[in-house]
């Protein structure tokens, strides 16, 4: 597929920007996938794990470029409103049914929804962004659940990424756990509509 040779391209960006900025490297990634980029964070933040940086040095950098790109999400769903996003969202992986599903979380859990949505793996940020600003949401509630709710998955993410290279013979425990994890966001999806 043309998006899957674009994704490996920009993650191959992103990780020479890591290589030559370090950090800064991260933020600029995490800044551009929570906002308008359409690639994974789990690629970006386990990739930063692979190639040498800290869990606690990801979860700084990596939370700071993703509340900065949130903020953007936010923007770009409050000014656009529903017309922008039906018509760009499909190019940033924000689809219309996704978007309701978002709305529909919101409105039965309320800010939790933003917490939680950081937390669970395969959820693109951007979605919940976008929506927190279609409906309003308090911004600045917005931005502490989302700078709280990056800091696990950022870590996590990145741990996993040193255990990669650390323990390559557990390489195929590693494909099991994202095969759960798929299967529970999978789950969540069928019982919650979150996504």
């Amino acid at each position: 597929m043309v998006l899957d040779g674009i994704e490996t391209g920009l993650i191959a960006w992103i990780t020479q920007l890591m290589h030559s900025m370090g950090g800064f490297g991260i933020l600029i990634g995490m800044f551009l996938e929570s906002s308008i980029v359409p690639i994974p964070s789990e690629a970006i933040l386990v990739t930063a794990g692979a190639i040498g940086f800290t869990p606690w040095e990801v979860a700084f950098w990596g939370t700071i470029g993703s509340t900065l790109g949130a903020m953007v999400g936010y923007y770009i769903g409050l000014k656009g409103g529903r017309p922008v996003v039906d018509k760009f969202g499909p190019y940033l992986l924000v689809t219309p049914d996704k978007v309701e599903r978002a709305e529909t979380a919101f409105k039965k859990y309320g800010g939790m929804t933003i917490l939680v949505s950081r937390l669970i793996p395969f959820v693109p940020f951007k979605v919940f962004s976008i929506t927190s600003g279609l409906l309003k949401f308090d911004f600045k509630t917005f931005v502490i659940f989302t700078f709280i709710g990056t800091i696990p998955r950022a870590f996590l993410l990145a741990y996993l990424g040193t255990q990669i290279i650390q323990y390559q013979q557990y390489f195929y425990v590693f494909i099991a756990g994202i095969i759960v994890a798929g299967l529970m966001a999978y789950y969540l999806n069928k019982k919650y509509k979150w996504f």
